[in-house]
């Protein structure tokens, strides 16, 4: 399986929610594990109890998990490292590096960090669950496999991990013997154009040699999909159902996968590929897919604004200033700082018109639901849904390395569950307006972006 095709498979990645019991006289419940807290995001009430707890090798590693969810990369690094230092058969702490290589595309890395892992405590599923991520970058499909079977076995209830853990399966299962995501193109693809709409990004696409239809161009997408509308009149295959995030309504909705044998891009063939659906009656009217990047990862993607075309190549161009990023299920993540004072990592999102706040940077400034003032009366839609809960908040100047920007008034939006499937704080989105002025070009293999104008 190829590269790119992890980066869609990752984003199997979600929240644990643990179901609490009722009844009238209920057995005594024990105290929650540092490592229920981190999978329930009770991230408060683990840095409470890690502040009342004991100096070992196994709590600084769970500091670094905290420093992890909150997007401190550098600060988790050096806990996990710490937690080595006073013991080097700490599980947690191997864990916790094999999470950062991945997120830098570092698969081999990755992949020796979450064995010793699972070495030094089989028993723990989310090990299992990462390291199959780890082995399908590596294209070791047998493995990946038995990983998530691993993770089934010890962990069958997960109301979220599960569904997406055997998605994955069988989604391996429909390809198996043949290559997921073959590419046919020529040495030099010819570019592609695309039109600007409503500040999004469009260009045809056929799939199976019939179109063309029209399809949005997004960084923000963690996979490809097709409109249930258009499943149905290709007759498309299903082979899965898994779950797809996003903004709006509930954050999350069921994605039915189907196989399709080609869809084409320019003059770009991809072969034997499993897209998401999605249902959503006002993405209808406008679209029929969208494009996840990630599907394209096996190339350099330079996404040139001004001129309206995507350019793909091998080699990456010397040009413009180079940006390293954190990739999260295919998501492109750079560091910001909001108000010179408020540091977090936004999303680089072709598929937004415009760019946002996560709620919780809004809180940093000052602003929530109850600040006079702030709610907007007009939803937006997203994936998920309509959002009508979005807030108003003034004067924001952000600093990124893209450039330094005032805004006036930027919105916010609720990014909690989008959060929870990459596991680290999403704290806004870089939408058309940050964007549309340069090239971006983006190169998954050495997780890094440049920007030119």
């Amino acid at each position: 399986m190829s590269s790119r095709h992890l980066l869609a498979l990752t984003a199997l990645t979600s929240l644990l929610i643990i179901q609490g019991a009722a009844g009238q006289s209920p057995a005594p419940v024990p105290p929650a594990s540092l490592a229920d807290l981190l999978l329930l995001d009770q991230i408060k009430q683990l840095e409470s109890r890690l502040a009342t707890t004991s100096r070992t090798a196994e709590t600084v590693a769970f500091q670094g998990e905290v420093e992890y969810r909150k997007g401190h990369f550098e600060e988790a690094e050096r806990f996990y490292r710490s937690a080595l230092q006073m013991s080097e058969k700490t599980a947690r702490a191997h864990f916790g590096l094999g999470k950062l290589a991945l997120a830098k595309l570092k698969s081999a890395d990755a992949v020796k960090l979450f064995s010793r892992a699972i070495e030094l405590d089989a028993k723990e599923p989310i090990y299992h669950f990462y390291i199959s991520d780890a082995l399908t970058l590596e294209r070791k499909t047998k493995e990946a496999e038995q990983q998530l079977q691993n993770y089934l076995r010890l962990n069958p209830t997960d109301p979220d991990r599960v569904p997406m853990a055997k998605a994955a399966l069988d989604v391996f299962t429909a390809f198996r013997g043949v290559e997921v995501g073959q590419i046919d193109a020529p040495a030099q693809p010819a570019p592609i154009t695309f039109q600007k709409v409503l500040n999004l990004l469009f260009t045809e696409v056929t799939i199976n040699g019939q179109g063309p239809y029209r399809f949005l161009i997004d960084t923000g997408a963690t996979e490809t999909v097709v409109t249930e509308k258009l499943a149905t009149k290709l007759g498309l295959k299903k082979i899965a159902t898994n779950i797809m995030h996003g903004v709006g309504g509930e954050g999350k909705l069921d994605s039915p996968i189907f196989r399709a044998d080609s869809l084409k891009l320019g003059d770009v063939t991809l072969k034997n590929l499993p897209l998401g659906t999605l249902s959503n009656p006002i993405l209808d009217q406008v679209l029929d897919g969208i494009i996840g990047t990630p599907m394209l990862a096996d190339f350099v993607i330079t996404i040139d604004y001004p001129r309206s075309r995507i350019e793909l190549a091998k080699k990456a161009p010397e040009t413009g200033t180079a940006v390293p990023v954190w990739c999260f299920s295919g998501l492109l993540l750079i560091p910001v700082e909001v108000n010179g004072q408020y540091k977090g990592n936004f999303l680089i999102d072709t598929g937004a018109d415009t760019t946002m706040l996560a709620q919780a940077m809004a809180a940093n400034l000052g602003v929530n639901k109850n600040t006079p003032g702030a709610a907007l009366n007009l939803p937006i839609g997203g994936v998920g849904g309509l959002d009508d809960g979005v807030l108003m908040v003034p004067g924001v100047t952000m600093k990124s390395p893209l450039e330094t920007k005032r805004f006036d008034v930027l919105l916010a939006v609720d990014l909690k569950d989008m959060s929870s499937l990459i596991q680290t704080e999403l704290s806004g989105v870089l939408g058309y307006d940050s964007l549309k002025d340069y090239r971006l070009t983006i190169d998954y293999r050495k997780a890094e972006i440049r920007l030119s104008k």
